[in-house]
């Protein structure tokens, strides 16, 4: 799967490069890995250029910060912003666990630092540690210790050459200057995010293959997971690469004990610097929150969409990752792409089928799944579905109950019909996943919202079977009831089952209506929903009858007689139609309607 990703990236890597025009500030490897530059991101705080060659001259800070909501990086508009992005791109660890020596400095060379501003502010950066940091790259031969590591970082001094270490003095110097005297960065620290230092020099294109460097110093004897797992295989040293993989001694459950070789997989340097861009590349659509990557490998192109947005492209054939921004891009979940059509076959029409009084929308729209799906998140979840197919449950900030558990139960499937499979079956799990929401919102009293979700799920009956049946039908249900209710007794009788449990429906509104009290709780009405058979329905209609009977006038209040009278007297014929039932009562109530011509 990962190799496959791969393959596409790298071509669009090389598509890029073709199709942009170099800068004259551009360096050779800048110019290659111009779309992996261009969709990394810093991470936020404060970025600060000094001048080694203008007597450590210091410029205004950098504040780059990224508004997810919106998808913006806060601070790329400034015109250093491109050049603090590609030295920041060089000078990031790997990975949290490999720094150079102490966990408080996050930056890979002598040409730049990086700490958390909060341990600026509490004296946790000493002296001490900043000698610890530049000793270590002063000295690294005595840092690798294994036989490969020494390898590797011999290979890259032989590639680059020795450590300036007359920079590396001057730089060291400056910096614990400044630990002794913070009042040499006259900016004051905010104690959130990180303060980020580049020590560069007036050319801007050296300085960046500087950094190029001493970025590949600290690659070549960090990238693997451990070099501890590095082979020699024709000459050429392998290893497990370090990205979206947990992999130590203390785990050995992953290991595969029944091979030679222990690791799950190894691969050449080439490739692994290859791998390490790419997640380099996820971790930037993570931050600006494009969480779904498809690959089109006909097309041979990436889109990165986010959750509320844009589209995927129609794609035949390709792999779609979900990812999440984590201390590194976490890949939570991936599957096979075919014939994903971001455009519904149909178009699909919410409707308000069942009036109220609050309705100020009769008709919505949807061509896309996502505006699909942005109505079925909206009305069914009140928005608490999108940001939360991947959410783990003890962090779900739903209260209620029923909610986060048909969430949880039904989330999967609705993702994979969204985003990744548009031909899947979803009828008996729509309406199994409705009827529980509009059941809960009742037996909550929550009136409107169950109308609208009666609604929603009605439209997606129609929707599904392709045809306007339910609408016609409850249309129907609803016109004739209407003429039941002034008809005389003797005149008229239920037709079939469904006009009778919306008259039910129609008639527990009604009583509820007549409470006098302060608070009308609708709650009531859960015990019709949760009925089991006609029995119980017409016991409970018993009670009501005879808590309300008060209010009901014998000679003014003909249409409860008529309505009363006809429904006690029917035997449905099937089962609790519970949909017809609650249709009844989310309804505007006939009872207080005018009598039409």
């Amino acid at each position: 799967m990962l190799y496959d990703c791969m393959q596409v990236f790298m071509e669009e890597v090389r598509r890029v490069q073709t199709e942009s025009i170099r800068l004259d500030t551009d360096t050779d490897l800048e110019y290659e890995n111009k779309y992996v530059i261009d969709n990394y991101i810093p991470k936020e705080g404060m970025h600060i250029l000094i001048y080694i060659d203008n007597g450590f001259k210091v410029e205004e800070p950098l504040n780059i910060s990224i508004d997810a909501k919106k998808g913006e990086i806060i601070g790329q508009v400034d015109s250093r912003y491109q050049y603090i992005r590609y030295l920041d791109y060089n000078s990031k660890l790997v990975a949290m666990n490999k720094p150079i020596k102490n966990k408080k400095i996050h930056s890979n060379n002598m040409y730049s630092f990086f700490v958390k501003q909060d341990s600026v502010l509490k004296g946790e950066v000493t002296e001490k540690i900043v000698d610890e940091y530049y000793d270590s790259l002063a000295k690294k031969e005595k840092k690798y210790t294994n036989r490969y590591s020494k390898e590797l970082y011999r290979q890259a001094e032989k590639e680059i050459g020795v450590i300036n270490l007359d920079n590396l003095e001057k730089i060291r110097n400056w910096v614990k200057e400044w630990v002794r005297n913070p009042s040499k960065l006259p900016y004051e620290l905010t104690g959130k995010d990180y303060l980020k230092l580049f020590f560069v020099y007036q050319n801007e294109k050296n300085t960046k293959e500087i950094y190029e460097k001493e970025n590949r110093r600290y690659i070549l004897p960090n990238i693997y997971n451990n070099n501890e797992y590095n082979l020699k295989v024709n000459n050429e040293v392998v290893g497990l690469p370090n990205n979206n993989r947990s992999f130590n001694s203390k785990k050995s459950f992953l290991q595969n004990k029944t091979r030679k070789t222990i690791t799950p997989y190894l691969v050449s340097m080439n490739e692994v610097i290859w791998q390490n861009r790419f997640f380099d590349y996820l971790y930037g659509r993570a931050c600006i929150g494009k969480v779904n990557i498809y690959f089109d490998f006909d097309e041979q192109k990436i889109r990165a969409i986010a959750d509320k947005g844009d589209d995927p492209d129609h794609i035949e054939s390709g792999l779609y990752l979900r990812i999440r921004k984590g201390k590194e891009v976490e890949i939570l979940d991936s599957n096979v792409v075919i014939a994903l059509n971001p455009n519904l076959e149909d178009t699909f029409y919410y409707r308000s089928i069942l009036e109220g009084k609050d309705d100020n929308v009769s008709q919505r729209e949807c061509n896309t799944r996502s505006q699909l799906a942005a109505v079925i998140d909206e009305v069914f979840f009140g928005k608490m579905l999108t940001y939360n197919f991947f959410t783990v449950p003890e962090k779900l900030s739903i209260t209620d109950s029923v909610v986060k558990n048909v969430l949880l139960t039904y989330r999967d499937r609705l993702f994979e019909w969204f985003y990744r499979n548009p031909k899947c079956d979803m009828q008996q799990l729509l309406e199994e996943m409705s009827m529980k929401l509009v059941q809960n919102s009742i037996q909550n009293g929550f009136h409107n919202r169950a109308r609208q979700q009666l609604n929603l799920m009605l439209s997606l009956q129609d929707y599904m079977k392709r045809d306007t049946r339910m609408e016609e039908m409850m249309e129907m249900v609803q016109e004739q009831f209407k003429k039941y209710i002034d008809m005389n007794q003797e005149e008229w009788k239920f037709e079939n089952d469904m006009e009778y449990y919306y008259a039910v429906g129609q008639l527990v509104d009604y009583f509820l209506s007549l409470s006098k009290a302060a608070k009308k709780p609708f709650s009531l009405a859960g015990q019709f929903i949760a009925a089991k058979d006609d029995a119980m329905i017409k016991e409970n209609l018993l009670k009501l009858i005879e808590k309300y009977s008060h209010a009901i006038d014998r000679d003014k209040d003909v249409r409860a007689k008529n309505i009363i009278s006809h429904v006690m007297l029917y035997t449905p014929q099937t089962k609790v139609q519970q949909q017809y039932l609650m249709a009844g009562l989310m309804s505007n109530n006939a009872f207080y309607m005018k009598k039409e011509n």
